[in-house]
């Protein structure tokens, strides 16, 4: 069989596009976007390659970055995606890969190339009717750069001891260039009342901050003009088949609702425990998806980790 050969251009940008197995849910809560977040960073470091932007979606995620060699793209890829499934799986309880072996790429030259490609990946989420502006959504960062480059963090007297005490064990893992796994997190998160919650991941996303977002905004002059050009168009992406579900992310948190109160956890991230479920277990919960839900039984079957052929693909 014949394989076709990685287009890649060095020191240029490239977009990369990787999706779950099956296209399965793999971010339920807060803890799995910053585990995977921390341990993206961290793994970038070692790689030394350029990132400009992540947006992380339901069950794909989104990267622009820039390197010399093909093989630090592969390498890092390889390397954080096997990370987080260990990570993930550790903590789930499932077994094997999360993400498809292959990734899409797609090198791209030119800055009105570029603009458009920084433009659709920060309005997946907008696409996908999680939120009116691509600023409105926190996993894809970029209402982060304004407040990076701003300097301005809350005053250490207006916190709480403990969570000042998380802040700095927060700090000295990223200085040795180490992530917080699950347990670690949750023991944090477990302390914690919900506005210090969002405080802590706020500042985790900020300490291991892994993009050059001078790199990015030259690209518009402004964090101001980029916003506003991801208002004014959706932006496209050509060169890479991505898998196309037309259906509204939005149902997804009624689903982790439902669920919580269904199986009494406390947390969207404890939802997780469905993964492990038998069959006839994820069925029933199916069941009770699609009387309380507009879900459709393709979006069921991707958040039970049910599989059947249900996803069409488009070159977008």
């Amino acid at each position: 069989m014949k394989y076709k050969r990685r287009r890649f251009v060095s020191g240029e940008c490239m977009h990369i596009y990787q999706r779950s197995v099956e296209g399965f849910n793999i971010f339920y809560g807060i803890e799995d976007y910053l585990v995977f977040f921390m341990i993206f960073s961290v793994v970038a470091r070692l790689y030394k390659v350029t990132i400009l932007e992540l947006c992380i979606m339901i069950n794909h995620i989104h990267v622009l970055l820039a390197s010399e060699k093909l093989k630090e793209v592969s390498d890092f890829i390889m390397h954080y995606t096997s990370l987080f499934a260990r990570e993930f799986n550790r903590d789930s309880g499932r077994r094997g890969p999360l993400f498809h072996k292959s990734f899409g790429s797609a090198p791209k030259t030119g800055s009105k190339s570029i603009r458009s490609t920084i433009v659709y990946i920060g309005n997946n989420p907008v696409e996908k009717g999680i939120c009116a502006s691509a600023d409105g959504y926190r996993w894809n960062f970029l209402s982060y750069i304004r407040r990076m480059k701003s300097g301005v963090r809350i005053p250490e007297r207006e916190l709480s001891r403990r969570l000042l005490k998380y802040m700095k064990v927060v700090d000295g893992m990223n200085s040795r260039d180490q992530y917080i796994s699950y347990m670690g997190l949750q023991k944090m998160m477990a302390d914690l009342n919900a506005s210090e919650v969002d405080m802590l991941a706020d500042h985790i996303i900020m300490t291991y901050w892994p993009f050059d977002s001078d790199y990015l905004l030259e690209f518009y002059g402004s964090y101001e003009n980029m916003i506003m050009a991801m208002r004014s168009t959706s932006g496209n992406e050509y060169d890479i088949k991505e898998l196309y579900y037309p259906e509204s992310d939005t149902v997804y948190k009624k689903m982790i609702t439902l669920m919580r109160n269904e199986l009494k956890v406390e947390s969207d991230h404890q939802v997780k425990v469905v993964l492990t479920m038998t069959p006839e277990e994820k069925f029933r919960l199916a069941q009770i998806l699609q009387r309380h839900t507009c879900a459709t039984l393709n979006q069921i079957s991707r958040f039970l980790h049910l599989p059947i052929k249900s996803s069409t693909s488009r070159d977008t």
